[in-house]
């Protein structure tokens, strides 16, 4: 199962003063000013289209976002497409090449796509969420310096997130997951940043979980399409 990553995850915290002066306020406030989050709240839709590249193939993508939480994710094949989407309040996947007909998502897979389904991400919505946030303090992926978050869920999953102190945007995102008792680290990194509708985007995702490597690479983004709800329902094939 091909699976989704969101293109961006972030979070609210609470104030936590650094050494430096700094809170985390005043970084998320950075943050939303460089990724142009004003810009994004006037938008209702969003599409995009790339490539997806995993185990040495390379298929092409598109992912489609309506506000407040519909989403959709489709691998483009010639024989056909394989797609999970999430509608609002639950979540389904379709794959032709291993059964005839739409499977709930469940467990992890729900999980990980109703947090890529928040359009605006979980910066705006973990307060009511009941997560626990901490600042850990600047570090460096490669020569950068960023600024470490970790956020924990009332589950006991743990969730990193990068900002780069000079541009204010997420570079790099890990989670801690239980699959099958067995603990493994999904870890993202974005890049190739770009401007579009005053919103700054990655088109650039590459993501690892557990000994999976997966590469996104995107090509367009449309912004405030009409969509129809329709695209994101549950279809049992006939």
């Amino acid at each position: 199962m091909i699976l989704s990553r969101a293109l961006v995850l972030f979070l609210w915290l609470v104030p936590f003063q650094l050494g430096v002066g700094q809170t985390v306020n005043d970084i998320l406030t950075r943050y939303e000013s460089a990724s142009g989050f004003n810009n994004r709240l006037k938008i209702k839709t969003l599409t995009s289209i790339g490539h997806i590249t995993q185990m040495g193939n390379t298929l092409p993508i598109s992912i489609i976002q309506k506000r407040p939480n519909k989403y959709r994710f489709d691998v483009h094949l010639d024989e056909g497409r394989i797609t999970q989407a999430f509608d609002g309040s639950m979540g389904w996947s379709f794959n032709p090449f291993s059964s005839q007909d739409t499977i709930a998502l469940e467990g992890p897979e729900l999980a990980q796509i109703k947090e890529s389904a928040d359009f605006d991400g979980m910066l705006h919505s973990c307060r009511q969420k009941g997560f626990t946030m901490q600042l850990i303090g600047q570090v460096k992926i490669g020569k950068q310096d960023v600024w470490k978050i970790q956020v924990k869920k009332p589950t006991g999953e743990v969730m990193n997130f990068f900002i780069d102190s000079r541009s204010y945007l997420v570079i790099k995102s890990d989670v801690g997951l239980l699959i099958d008792r067995m603990p493994y680290v999904a870890e993202s990194t974005f890049g190739d940043f770009r401007k579009v509708g005053g919103m700054v985007l990655p088109f650039f995702i590459q993501t690892r979980n557990g000994a999976m490597l997966t590469e996104t690479k995107i090509d367009t983004v449309r912004i405030n399409e009409t969509m129809e709800d329709y695209y994101f329902q549950w279809k049992r094939s006939k």
